[in-house]
């Protein structure tokens, strides 16, 4: 079997008995699960996994595995499915620049549901995450910002790879077989970010999760790919990238495999809202502190960059899921009240008459990214709140690096306040992130109590 350069250098890498990592990659990963296991739970009521988890009932989907949230059990590949609609409900789990895709949400949502099934350690679980980090921000630094922005939803398209490789690590499949794995996943890529808005942008999380989980487990079994796709004429560069896309080749020769967190750190969010409202919800809440009760806001205005409005495009919100991807709404409510919070996407809160009257003041600027930029969310692309007050007074708030990103990083008390926020004791998210890293997953007490206080409430 021939493999190209990103298969062979890719997969010698991940297969490796012991991984070679940066010093700080497993407290990341650790970090990373707490963050998604959090956000998952946090998701369990909402519209997407509901219609989801009716949709595995109707066709039959049963057996052991219990997804994170409680319900009935499933299939291996139907918890992935269901844990991943649950994880990006509320747009609250982490992402990454690379590849501009929400990693961990996959990565965990098949992760988690293998755990369950196989008791894997922490450990295993967390070692795995690296891999299919890993395999996504590579895959990213092969397309370059043209993929997402001609309009692929990279959680998409680069996740079902992504999982692949980290559920053969799981699974401890040699080179070959998770190649294999690999190239089968890439026959699952797809997904527009003109879905966002809809239920169908959160499920897509749980479709790469269900993929890329399937592909491992065929790969397993002998079935084979075309493990040379990723550069030939008509394979993936072909058909995702763009005419600036470096290649799988050009990657490969500059890659520093297993330093993928530290060269392209995970970013947390903060708030429950699409990542180009982060800034902007910073941003409002650091002049909502300026303000004195009787202070009439006269006009708002926000300039940003045209590619990142492309996404979060929405203005007057009409469903929880506009909400979330409304810059105006966003800014609205991090001015009016100070502090955003899940209940602030709940449809009484975007309902409310001074929460529209505000959000329809904001006038945006919008301005062109120079040719061949990065799309990375920081200094090259600032940002710019400025709020006139009836009195004449401006004030100003200029958003240069992401809140939970590498300059401004998600702090352990942020996380546990986070986790909180979703639902679950901080205490026990603590305990997690100090456990020993043999024991268990499904055993540790966050776990448990995720699908235990769910399972409880039905």
């Amino acid at each position: 079997m021939t493999l190209s350069a990103f298969s062979e250098q890719f997969c010698t890498w991940a297969t490796a008995p012991e991984l070679a990592l940066c010093q700080e990659a497993r407290a990341v990963a650790r970090f990373s699960l707490v963050d998604t296991l959090a956000c998952m739970f946090l998701g369990k009521d909402m519209h997407q996994p509901l219609a989801v988890a009716a949709a595995l009932q109707e066709d039959g989907d049963s057996g052991s595995v219990v997804a994170v949230g409680g319900g009935q059990g499933h299939t291996l590949s139907g918890a992935a499915l269901l844990n991943g609609a649950r994880v990006h409900a509320l747009d609250f789990d982490d992402y990454e620049l690379s590849g501009s895709s929400h990693a961990s949400g996959p990565l965990f949502s098949a992760l988690f549901s293998l755990a369950s099934a196989r008791g894997l350690s922490i450990r295993e679980v967390c070692d795995a995450w690296l891999v299919g980090h890993e395999a996504i921000v590579q895959m990213g630094q092969a397309l370059g910002y043209g993929h997402y922005d001609k309009g692929w939803h990279s959680t998409l398209t680069l996740g079902p790879v992504g999982v692949a490789a980290a559920v053969s690590r799981a699974l401890g499949l040699d080179r070959e077989r998770m190649a294999h794995a690999m190239a089968l996943a890439a026959s699952s890529s797809a997904g527009t970010l003109r879905q966002t808005g809809s239920h169908a942008k959160a499920i897509h999380e749980g479709l790469a999760a269900q993929a890329g989980l399937r592909a491992a487990l065929m790969a397993k079994a002998g079935a084979t790919a075309n493990t040379e796709l990723w550069d030939i004429p008509s394979g993936f560069i072909s058909l995702y990238g763009t005419s600036d896309s470096p290649g799988f080749s050009q990657a490969m020769a500059r890659a520093e495999l297993g330093q993928g967190v530290r060269l392209y750190p995970v970013i947390r969010k903060l708030w429950p809202s699409c990542a180009y409202t982060q800034r902007a919800i910073m941003s409002a809440e650091r002049i909502s502190a300026q303000l004195t009760p009787g202070d009439a806001i006269v006009q708002v205005q926000y300039r940003m960059p045209r590619p990142f409005h492309q996404v979060a495009h929405f203005g007057l919100p009409e469903n929880d899921a506009e909400a979330r991807f409304s810059i105006p709404y966003c800014v609205a409510a991090g001015l009016l009240c100070g502090h955003v919070t899940p209940d602030d996407f709940n449809e009484r809160a975007f309902r409310d008459q001074a929460r529209r009257q505000l959000t329809g003041l904001v006038e945006l600027d919008l301005y062109e990214l120079p040719a061949g930029h990065s799309g990375d969310i920081g200094p090259t692309s600032p940002e710019t709140l400025v709020v006139t007050l009836e009195s004449g007074k401006q004030l100003v708030d200029e958003g240069l690096a992401v809140p939970g990103g590498a300059d401004m990083p998600m702090t352990e008390a942020q996380l546990l306040q986070k986790v909180h926020d979703c639902g679950l004791p901080f205490e026990l998210a603590k305990a997690l992130l100090r456990d020993d890293e043999t024991a268990p997953l499904v055993r540790t007490s966050l776990f448990v109590t995720a699908q235990q206080a769910a399972g409880e409430s039905k």
